[in-house]
């Protein structure tokens, strides 16, 4: 396999896909060497929104007030404005790896708030930690004020203990269902996070006087514990290790893990001390990595696929709206995730319907098509509410491509720059169908297959 197959394939795991500009660098430079560049953040900069953020006084101030209006008005149209501010970030950095794995994170970590201000925080906890210290991630998010308001913590006293967010630290984000614990450690260990909230800053606060002081009994321990000291005994079992690391190598590498190099690579990711740089560079620096068997074995989600689009096929949107609708429409919003377990991955993100709208979604950017559809239902987000229905190119063209930039791209081989397994049967039947049409359709053509939803 070449440096441009293995740098195509990495750019698709640790990043959303191939940049227009970089088509050269991907061919003459080593996969080694475009990771490091993946990877490697300069400085950490907090995302820029086009609506201006209140300050944490501004904010409570809104709490407070008795007219709700302006408090719905601003977390609506700040948390759209993040929203795409991420998106735009996703396509254009350099540094790939540090969006995708706060991607990750955000599907693990998984909120679903309105508050404008508390999103931020836990996207930017992600962003700037997402490739440090595990143990260090899960406390940032254990006392972010997004996490204790979805998960009801701030519920949680000692006279009446909430097991929520005890219940899924162990389930869904450190050991995984069923894995080690009990019905018993679950409510010791809520006991133990009684008085873990946040003021109305937004900042973390440990209410002494509603915590519970009595003696606990956890995972074979027993001590006066409290919310810290949980944490840290969950940490010290090597099946928390293992938990991470095959949610990472799923998400990374392929839906279905090899269970020998998740165990080698869980074994290295506890005795780095939860070091996930460490086993990232293990991920990507393997020769496993680019085997045959890795390779267009994932199926895109919404996220990845858009924004993998927009980075290949350079566009001016006249309605900003028209990206994050495609995104609804195919069941993934960032900030919106369905549930506290987060999107589903794999063939989940397939069905009749979803598959068909994918493969619409290109012609409909080049304005070959156009889309009017209502978004597919999700009780879990949209909580019974009416969705209406999205309209893109009907009335007059919202997207503008930029072919120009684009033409050293069209005059290469496209199969080749575009699909992850390309074959001569998929290759000459599209051939055959844009025998008489231009090199245009042809992109389009391709990134319409069902071939275009793999990575």
């Amino acid at each position: 396999m070449n440096n441009f197959l293995k740098n195509k394939h990495l750019i698709s795991r640790a990043g959303f896909g191939i940049h227009h500009n970089d088509i050269e660098k991907y061919k003459n430079t080593s996969p080694k060497k475009l990771y490091q560049e993946l990877k490697n953040i300069p400085d950490y900069n907090v995302l820029e929104t086009d609506v201006k953020a209140k300050t944490p006084e501004e904010y409570r101030e809104m709490l407070r007030a008795k007219d709700r209006k302006p408090l719905n008005l601003f977390n609506k149209f700040y948390n759209i404005s993040y929203r795409k501010s991420w998106h735009n970030q996703m396509i254009n950095t350099p540094y790939q790896l540090q969006e995708k794995i706060a991607l990750f994170w955000h599907g693990h970590f998984a909120t679903r708030i309105q508050q404008a201000p508390f999103n931020k925080q836990i996207i930017e906890i992600f962003r700037k930690n997402g490739l440090g210290n595990f143990r260090d991630l899960v406390f940032e998010v254990s006392k972010s004020s997004a996490m204790l308001i979805f998960l009801n913590n701030q519920q949680n006293r000692k006279a009446k203990p909430n097991e929520n967010f005890a219940r899924e630290l162990m389930e869904l984000f450190t050991l995984g269902r069923g894995n080690l614990y009990t019905e018993k450690d679950i409510k010791e260990s809520a006991r133990a996070f009684t008085g873990w909230s946040y003021n109305g800053l937004g900042e973390f606060t440990d209410n002494k006087k509603q915590h519970d002081t009595g003696e606990k009994e956890f995972l074979g321990k027993t001590g006066n514990f409290d919310g810290t000291d949980i944490i840290n005994i969950i940490l010290e079992k090597p099946e928390c290790a293992e938990f991470i690391t095959k949610k990472i190598y799923k998400f990374f590498v392929n839906e279905n893990p090899d269970e020998k190099i998740v165990k080698s690579l869980s074994q290295k990711f506890y005795k780095s001390n939860y070091d996930i740089m460490t086993l990232m560079d293990e991920i990507f620096l393997s020769d496993w990595f680019y085997s045959e068997k890795n390779i267009g074995a994932k199926i895109k989600s919404p996220v990845e696929l858009i924004v993998g689009i927009r980075r290949i096929m350079p566009m001016d949107l006249q309605n900003k709206d028209t990206i994050y609708n495609f995104e609804k429409l195919l069941g993934q919003e960032l900030l919106q995730p369905p549930n506290v377990a987060g999107w589903p991955s794999g063939m989940a993100w397939i069905d009749s319907s979803t598959l068909l709208l994918r493969m619409k979604i290109p012609s409909v950017m080049a304005n070959y098509k156009t889309l009017d559809i209502e978004p597919k239902s999700n009780d879990d987000v949209n909580m019974g509410k009416e969705e209406k229905k999205v309209v893109v190119n009907k009335k007059q063209n919202t997207i503008t491509i930029h072919w120009d930039s684009i033409n050293n791209i069209l005059d290469q081989d496209l199969f080749e720059i575009l699909l992850a397994n390309p074959n001569e049967k998929i290759q000459s039947m599209i051939t055959q169908f844009n025998a008489d049409k231009s090199k245009k359709h042809l992109m389009i053509t391709i990134m319409s297959t069902p071939e275009y939803q793999l990575c």
